[in-house]
């Protein structure tokens, strides 16, 4: 049985996904995101940092990986303040976007 911390956390990091994905699609103009995949969040255990990877197979453009890393650096803090307006939670955490081969380092930065 899980802890209700747990399903909570579960429920938040599918609605991050969802969001963090209308937000980029509809309200991000930075060309280097354009067609970009959210396909995970994971968030830390005490919700103050959410990990959300990306894939870029489906990506409508051929930029460098720099480049589109470069992209969600710029764009964070307008995803951020947009996902607090969007969510009903005391505290947003801070986004961390990392490309889907990140899956690895992510697994081995939180055991």
């Amino acid at each position: 049985m899980h802890s209700q911390d747990f399903s909570r956390a579960e429920r938040l990091s599918d609605l991050i996904r969802a969001e963090v994905s209308e937000i980029i699609r509809d309200h991000v103009k930075d060309p280097r995101l354009k067609g970009i995949t959210i396909i995970n969040v994971e968030l830390s255990k005490d919700i103050k940092n959410a990990f959300i990877f990306y894939s870029l197979l489906n990506s409508f453009n051929s930029l460098d990986p720099n480049e589109i890393a470069e992209g969600f650096s710029k764009a964070k803090p307008f995803i951020r303040r947009r996902l607090g307006s969007r969510l009903s939670i005391k505290r947003i955490p801070d986004l961390k976007f990392l490309p889907e081969d990140g899956i690895k380092n992510w697994m081995d930065f939180s055991l």
